[in-house]
């Protein structure tokens, strides 16, 4: 019996952040589409409802914004609810005189030579994940930058019994990012960032479904990440995975039930050509038997 969405979450919410044009840093080229990309697939793929979804771009995308719309549905989503950020844009690490490392990703209106006064720490989204009573947040942090805080939770083994039924029950706050305190690769022959095409080959195209179980977790696709991206990179660019505390739990993504009986029709189909091929293939090998017996008496009565 596979667990549906229905079975683990009442509602699904997301942030959607992408800043290509910054007031005062340097401009970048596919963060706007990587949002847009992955708003569309929580959409149609997962089932997310477009009311359900906080979009900002650009200009929309300022320190205050993101924080209001972040605080809106980190309250707004419900105890067996689930939220997902992602955010395409700069990310920037501030070293401490003690050498300690502190991250921030940059608003529109952010100066990455100043991410103190003008970013939004990381601290800050631990924060958003304690005012929520959601049972599951991830965020997806397309941004390179180091210094979060994070607990390190030795999860259950994936092959044990009971396993999905186990992480999808218990609590969760989880990020993976794009990488550490190193540049974030935009790919033109893409059309994204190295992070988001491969979290789109990894979910839309379901890639970093690897154990075929039907169901993606927020590890399984942080393993799958941290694989393509180094390998696309040139290991220039590692994505990270960490437990903002110390829940065990797991996001988990699953199809949404229309893409399933879609799939089933397609596959319906598939088996209803597959048939009619076989048929066709069944008669034509018996219209072959017959014009062999028939060529092979018309040589017996020219040699008599």
């Amino acid at each position: 019996y596979l667990l549906s969405k229905d079975d683990i979450y009442n509602d699904s919410w997301a942030v959607i952040i992408g800043i290509d044009k910054y007031q005062y840093s340097d401009p970048l080229n596919y963060a706007v589409k990587d949002a847009e990309a992955v708003r569309n697939m929580l959409i149609n793929k997962f089932d997310y409802p477009e009311e359900n979804i906080r979009y900002l771009i650009d200009e929309e995308a300022t320190l205050s914004n993101i924080k209001l719309n972040l605080g809106e549905v980190a309250t707004s989503a419900g105890e067996n609810d689930r939220i997902l950020v992602f955010y395409s844009g700069h990310g920037q690490t501030l070293i401490g005189a003690d050498k300690s490392e502190k991250g921030y990703i940059i608003p529109y209106e952010g100066k990455q030579d100043n991410p103190y006064a003008t970013g939004i720490a990381m601290d800050e989204i631990l924060t958003t994940s304690q005012i929520s009573k959601s049972k599951h947040m991830l965020f997806l942090m397309d941004a390179c930058y180091s210094g979060l805080m994070t607990e390190h939770v030795k999860g259950l083994i994936p092959q044990s019994e009971g396993y999905l039924t186990k992480v999808a029950n218990e609590q969760a706050r989880q990020i993976i990012t794009a990488g550490g305190n190193e540049p974030a690769i935009e790919g033109g022959r893409w059309n994204h960032s190295v992070f988001t095409k491969n979290l789109l080959s990894g979910l839309d195209d379901w890639d970093a479904d690897t154990d075929n179980d039907g169901y993606i977790t927020a590890d399984e696709l942080g393993t799958y990440l941290r694989k393509q991206v180094t390998e696309d990179s040139n290991n220039q660019q590692t994505p990270k995975t960490r437990n903002l505390t110390t829940d065990e739990g797991e996001f988990v993504f699953i199809y949404s039930e229309n893409i399933i009986i879609n799939q089933q029709a397609d596959n319906n189909a598939d088996d209803e050509k597959m048939d009619l091929i076989l048929d066709k293939l069944d008669k034509l090998e018996k219209q072959t038997e017959e014009k062999t017996t028939i060529n092979e008496e018309d040589d017996e009565l020219y040699s008599n």
